[in-house]
């Protein structure tokens, strides 16, 4: 009786991971009919890249259940390469300056 209590208050805590990730990336995030009519600028989409990598991070760290980290290693790894590619894309229009870009790279490592 003990285990599935125990598996069970597992199975709840994996769900209440899964819920807050899901708020915090589709729900609260949710642009306003005015902001998905004009279009977000570089450094902004960059920023928001940068969060969600971030937050990617964060929910790989707190999973511990085997499919949810192969779940949270794609969705790190796709958040990361997002917010890289952005990252470059704002160098090479010339939204961000070579110090900012330099130290936005150096935070990857």
């Amino acid at each position: 009786m003990g285990e599935i209590t125990k598996g069970l208050k597992r199975v709840e805590n994996i769900w209440q991971q899964m819920m807050r990730y899901v708020n915090d990336e589709l729900i609260l995030k949710g642009n306003t009919p005015e902001e998905d009519s004009r279009e977000m600028s570089l450094v902004t989409l960059v920023d928001k890249a940068h969060r969600e990598w971030m937050q990617a991070k964060a929910y790989f760290e707190e999973v511990d259940d085997p499919d949810l980290v192969d779940h949270a290693i794609y969705a790190m790894e796709a958040a990361e390469k997002k917010y890289i590619y952005l990252l470059k894309l704002a160098r090479k229009e010339n939204v961000i300056d070579e110090k900012t870009y330099q130290a936005q790279q150096s935070g990857l490592v």
